[in-house]
């Protein structure tokens, strides 16, 4: 029977947020793609305590993000790139986010009729 396309390419939503001690891991480790890191490292370099490393590390390599040899957490180099991008995007929200005005008018009541009609008879 044929399969879909999109059933075979569609993409899992990535599994860490913003700002979250994962992301601080994951960053750090990308960053530094060219070397392994045990988790007392990424905790010393990333202002992590050892414990919230080990747990932010454990659920990386759950998911299959990162790899792991021994006590000393890596990316795989062919690895690199999509997740650099995947973190630039995150970043990239957060600051979309931010920069949106705290004045939401259009959650205001009758915000409709202060729009213009695009109506040319009207």
């Amino acid at each position: 029977m044929p399969v879909s396309v999109d059933e075979l390419t569609a993409d899992e939503p990535f599994p860490v947020k913003p700002e979250s001690n994962q992301c601080k891991a994951l960053t750090f480790l990308v960053t530094h793609h060219e070397y392994g890191f045990t988790p007392r490292e990424i905790a010393a370099q990333t202002a992590l305590d050892k414990t919230t490393a080990v747990d932010a590390l454990a659920r990386l390599f759950e998911n299959e993000l990162i790899n792991r040899a021994d006590e000393v957490y890596y990316i795989e180099p062919r690895r690199v790139d999509e997740l650099k991008h995947r973190l630039e995007s995150l970043d990239s929200a957060v600051r979309l986010f931010e920069a949106t005005p705290n004045d939401d008018s259009y959650a205001e009541e009758g915000w409709e009729q202060e729009v213009p009609s695009i109506d040319p008879d009207n």
